[in-house]
């Protein structure tokens, strides 16, 4: 189950996301019946390998057989419930493999069904190969796509907060803003998903009132692709593609680990880098997300109450197994006082964790951007903290290996 705990707090389960590749063969599960009857011979289609697998219509499917396809093209009896529901929960468990269902004499809501489920594609037995070489070029050609232009190699950082009103909203818009322009010199986007499903407020930051939100992703499932991402992706002035937090407040375990991961990896696909700006309650999805992410920045105040919850915070992330992932301190609204109470060095004893980065405070200026709805930097160019957040986002790229 997904369990939902206060921020801190280490009753944690969730690390059980699935991955699979998208180059291993295609596996025909047929009956013996349409095995006889389908004009199809192994060796390869549309430059994918052609094993097939004699099965009966309702029979469950090897886990192996599973774990080596890149694409299941499966029997589906119209007449069968079992035969139907077997494709379905394929399509439920193993929500990132293409699944194809091969009927025979299949019906408009039988179609209907299937697609709505998520499959792939749908194709009439007795199979033939002319219409297989179709289905699977399409395939192909749609999984090119998504790892072209270095996307399957975007980078997730993920925004953690100390406690509630740190900034870290803040931060990671004004930092994914400024990232754009960094990807667009590798000829790639930035994309900031609003992960806060009771109180995120990132589009409004960046005067945006999108129609489609991560809900919609959510209530969509499976049926999530490339299309219904980008639809419902809002872009911003600057460039920087925004999935908003829900306009209601949804309960944290509406999401699922595995859609959540299925989401974010879809966004990989899509764009060069991933900014997640996570709930302040941990989540089984929420921490899986921090497992899968290049970078981690943890927004802290120069106050004892945050520090003290940063500490828990860094305590629960290694009780997680997750010390590979790298953390940046990042303190916001730091202010240059002869006399102050907390400094840097401070907070570094406090958290037995180096604080290297920080951003200065300039209420006049966050505050004016945040009412407009628009970045510092149209604001106030070069910028205090502007020059703050390229050095993070500098410190950023090479802790992810993207410096040349």
């Amino acid at each position: 189950m997904n369990f939902v705990s206060k921020m801190g707090e280490s009753d944690i389960s969730g690390k059980d996301w699935k991955v699979h590749r998208e180059d291993g063969s295609v596996i025909l599960v047929l009956s013996e019946a349409e095995t006889a009857a389908a004009g199809v011979l192994g060796g390869e289609v549309a430059d994918f390998g052609l094993i097939m697998h004699m099965l009966a219509a309702d029979a469950p499917i090897p886990g192996e057989d599973i774990d080596l396809a890149s694409v299941l093209v499966v029997e589906v009896r119209a007449d069968d419930d079992a035969s139907l529901k077997r494709i379905l929960s394929l399509q439920h468990d193993y929500p990132r493999l293409k699944i194809v269902a091969a009927v025979r004499d299949a019906s408009l809501p039988i179609v209907r069904t299937l697609l709505r489920a998520g499959i792939s594609d749908v194709l009439s037995l007795p199979l033939n190969r002319d219409e297989l070489t179709a289905c699977l070029q399409q395939i192909r050609d749609d999984l090119e796509k998504s790892v072209g232009k270095g996307a399957g190699l975007g980078k997730v950082i993920s925004i953690v907060r100390s406690v509630g009103g740190v900034g870290a909203t803040t931060i990671a818009t004004q930092a994914a803003s400024l990232q754009v322009a960094r990807d667009a010199a590798a000829g790639l986007e930035t994309c900031l998903i609003d992960l806060d499903l009771q109180f995120g407020d990132a589009a409004s930051y960046l005067g945006l009132s999108p129609k489609l939100t991560i809900a919609d992703l959510i209530v969509a499932g499976t049926r999530v692709d490339r299309a219904m991402l980008r639809a419902a992706a809002a872009q911003t002035p600057g460039g920087l593609n925004v999935i908003a937090a829900p306009v209601d407040i949804m309960p944290l375990e509406s999401a699922s680990t595995d859609q959540m991961f299925q989401l974010v990896d879809l966004a990989t696909r899509e764009f060069g880098t991933v900014f997640l700006d996570l709930p302040g309650s941990w989540t089984n999805w929420s921490m899986s997300l921090v497992g899968r992410s290049d970078a981690i920045i943890l927004v802290v105040e120069m106050t004892v109450a945050s520090l003290r919850q940063a500490r828990r915070q860094l305590t629960l992330l290694a009780d997680q197994g997750l010390q590979s992932v790298p953390i940046m301190i990042v303190a916001n609204r730091v202010q240059k006082k002869l006399f102050r109470t907390i400094d840097l060095a401070d907070a570094e004893r406090a958290l037995g964790h180096p604080v290297q980065y920080s951003v200065a405070n300039d209420f006049p200026l966050v505050s004016t951007a945040l009412d407009q709805g628009v970045v510092i930097g149209e604001i106030k160019s070069n910028s205090k903290v502007a020059k703050n957040l390229s050095s993070i986002l500098e410190a950023c790229d090479e802790i992810m290996n993207r410096l040349e």
